[in-house]
């Protein structure tokens, strides 16, 4: 997928139509990153929610418990299925159940009826939207647990560990606590040159836009030999820099940025390389379209062209125009 929403649209409409069909078949959502996600509704009325991602074991070390806690304990934790990493379940049935109006009601008694079956509908369906939010944004929720368990632990004085993961396969993400503040480095690299070319396009966007924002956090370009980096983690001095990546780092403060609001930065900061990714394709079909109708436009005009047909000039003889004889 190319969308940067929080939630999986597909498995997001999937999930409200298999609770309220009953329909007991299977849902297999894809995502960028190797991520795959799949429901399941069976027939004794619970949906299941199945997950992996390539570095599951890496970030569920950091901050899996939190994400359980946050966002999942409301749900059963099933014995994982066999090719993912993380299994919930949910009783679809634990829903309230409508009352019927009797026959032989009253017209008072057929009103308050039908407003408890309103009131009912109602929570039920609030139920079934908050299903579908945590299970449509599992990749999200799983991904952001990490920034979010720092700026908790942040905020509460509490001293947050530092941590990294692997994004991509060529790409590091760094993230160093402070007392008051979160830095991070963002390692990206991009192969295709056109799309390299692009991101650094993007990236001095990005931080050139900040003198326009007020409270904007620090954002610039950075390499391994930054003091902040090398403290927390040394290994990254013995790194073989790759011609094709570059470190971005931004610090994040706690009375600026994430004193409140803390899912809705995070989901920015868990999504930063696939806003870069997304834009870049954005600004490739863009230019394609301009070229496309360029070439249509020209040959819209050449179609158009009439061409006068070329008329053998004669040659006048200069000799005879002149009246000499031989």
């Amino acid at each position: 997928m190319m969308l940067i929403d929080p939630q999986n649209k597909l498995l997001q409409t999937q999930i409200m139509d298999l609770i309220m069909k009953k329909d007991p078949r299977i849902v297999v959502a894809k995502d960028y990153n190797y991520s795959c996600t799949k429901l399941q509704y069976k027939e004794d009325g619970r949906l299941f929610l199945s997950f992996t991602c390539f570095n599951f074991n890496e970030i569920f070390s950091i901050a899996g418990n939190y994400m359980i806690d946050k966002y999942y304990k409301d749900y059963t934790k099933e014995a994982t299925e066999v090719g993912f990493h993380l299994t919930f379940s949910f009783d679809a049935q634990s829903a309230k159940e409508e009352p019927k109006i009797p026959k032989n009601a009253t017209e008072a008694e057929k009103a308050e009826i039908q407003e408890l079956k309103l009131q009912i509908r109602a929570e039920n369906q609030k139920l079934f939207e908050k299903v579908t939010k945590d299970f449509s944004q599992i990749r999200r929720n799983f991904y952001a647990a990490a920034f979010e368990q720092a700026f908790d632990q942040i905020n509460k004085g509490e001293t947050a560990p530092k941590f990294k993961y692997q994004s991509r396969e060529n790409e590091v993400v760094y993230a160093i606590p402070d007392k008051d503040a979160l830095n991070i480095f963002y390692e990206i690299s991009f192969s295709d040159n056109v799309d390299r070319t692009l991101a650094n396009l993007i990236i001095t966007e990005i931080i050139d836009a900040k003198k326009n924002v007020k409270m904007a956090p620090p954002i610039s370009r950075s390499n391994y030999q930054s003091s902040i980096l090398k403290s927390a983690f040394p290994e990254v001095q013995n790194i073989k820099v790759d011609p094709n990546s570059q470190l971005i780092t931004m610090t994040l403060f706690k009375a600026q940025h994430f004193s409140k609001n803390i899912e809705q930065l995070s989901t920015f900061l868990q999504g930063f390389r696939q806003y870069l990714h997304y834009h870049i394709h954005a600004s490739k079909t863009y230019l394609h379209s301009r070229i496309i109708k360029r070439i249509s436009q020209f040959q819209r005009s050449l179609q158009q062209c009439q061409f006068e047909p070329e008329v053998e000039k004669k040659t006048e003889d200069l000799f005879a125009s002149s009246g000499v004889k031989a």
